[in-house]
């Protein structure tokens, strides 16, 4: 799934953070050194056997910073599963970003949790062999770096857990793995400008921590109050293509929170009709909205990158089962940028969505409001919008506009059958 690009900015941001902390950034010539089994005198020198030295520094580099890559990933990628299956509770979020506050207040100075000062790393006088040694001694550096590394990595794990699925995590672990290794890599082609680099930048590490671990309070707070959606909800495609609708969006939708919806307005105008437009199912096949003509309808725009929507699809599932034989249909139609259907279905192998399930296409999203994530739309049993919605509500906030609307009868309701689900 896509992930918005505020979340991989601070993952990559993460990385360059974790490279200047004090307990890296002074052992980089030392791991160059071992590596590339040149010493840091010949690497400086202008000997004939440079490029032989330089050979032998990118080779062995790219191989441990593949190794230390590895590790990250494999964890990004976990913590995203693991919280691909529980991040329907808020609790997991509110946890996750007090745990993110603690990691900023350990940089700070104003903890001081032991546990990430403990250094595991294994040091050996045995330089390793080849790229293959310089791949394992890679994951061995990353699986044992506890020491300041620890508060920005558990930030990185906890973004991966609170955004559900695993592949929001494997891409926000590789993007903090670039971070990390991309420098390294520049630093073992010139060591000299490096260490001229280091001579001056030591003075300011602990500076780096500070403002590390400001940072890292900041996103817990974020995380927590659910207020980092604002920033991570809104399309990219939108706020390009149309950046003042976006911008207005951006500030009605309070990041999807959970702002009281508006009273339920009847509208009698023909003018207030669903736009009949086609949809695909993820089969590819066309669906309109006619189709449930007799039904009230939730007409849900989400997309997969989107943290408010993956949050209100328990509700919606919920609200599916309960409400259907009262003649509520539940209808989430994804934006189709970027994503694709089959995007969505590997989406659903990570969250279930109980209802229909269709793309939007460009006469769609010329005709609906997507400016803003996720967007709802509640249909009477008539075709007609009675309100739209704009961020995420609370189940009580749906069952206000949608139970006056189940209530009301019709002509068509009577001869009306449940409609079938299409995942």
């Amino acid at each position: 799934m896509e992930l918005s690009l505020f979340y991989i900015g601070i993952a990559f941001a993460a990385g360059l953070a974790s490279f200047l902390s004090p307990c890296v950034l002074p052992l980089v010539p030392g791991y160059i050194s071992l590596i590339s089994g040149v010493s840091i005198d010949h690497l400086k020198s202008g000997e004939g056997s440079r490029a032989q030295a330089r050979r032998a520094v990118v080779t062995n580099s790219l191989a441990f910073n593949a190794g230390l890559s590895l590790i990250f990933v494999s964890l990004g990628a976990a913590a995203g599963w693991l919280g691909a299956s529980i991040t329907s509770n808020p609790w997991v979020r509110i946890i996750g970003g007090v745990v993110i506050i603690l990691f900023g207040l350990q940089l700070i100075g104003v903890l001081k949790i032991a546990a990430l000062y403990k250094d595991t790393r294994i040091f050996s006088n045995e330089k390793p062999r080849g790229a293959l040694g310089s791949f394992t001694l890679g994951m061995a550096f990353a699986a044992g770096w506890t020491p300041c590394i620890g508060p920005i990595l558990g930030t990185i794990l906890g973004l991966a857990a609170t955004t559900g699925g695993w592949q929001s995590g494997l891409t926000l672990s590789a993007f903090y793995a670039a971070g990390l290794s991309v420098p390294f890599l520049i630093t073992g082609l010139s060591i000299n400008r490096f260490l001229g680099f280091y001579g001056n930048f030591r003075k300011h590490l602990h500076k780096v921590e500070v403002v590390s671990g400001v940072v890292l309070i900041l996103v817990g707070a974020l995380v927590a109050s659910g207020y980092a959606t604002r920033l991570a909800s809104s399309s990219l495609a939108s706020a390009m293509g149309n950046p003042e609708a976006w911008l207005e969006s951006f500030v009605k939708n309070r990041g999807g929170g959970a702002s009281p919806a508006a009273p339920v307005q009847t509208a009698t105008d023909a003018s207030t009709l669903a736009p009949d437009v086609e949809f695909r199912t993820l089969d590819n096949q066309s669906f309109r909205l006619s189709e449930l003509r007799g039904r009230v309808v939730l007409l849900n725009f989400w997309a997969t990158w989107c943290v408010p929507c993956r949050g209100e699809i328990p509700t919606l599932n919920a609200m599916q089962r309960d409400l259907e034989s009262q003649g509520l249909t539940i209808v989430g139609v994804n934006t189709g940028m970027p994503d694709t259907a089959e995007d969505v279905k590997d989406f659903q192998k990570d969250i279930r969505q109980e209802y229909k399930s269709l793309m939007a296409g460009d006469e769609a999203r010329a005709k609906y409001d997507m400016a803003a994530l996720p967007t709802t739309y509640i249909i009477d049993r008539e075709g007609r919008i009675r309100q739209t919605i704009r961020g995420a509500r609370e189940r009580d906030a749906f069952e206000a506009a949608l139970k006056p609307l189940l209530a009301e009868t019709s002509a068509t309701a009577a001869g009306t059958t449940t409609v079938s689900r299409n995942q």
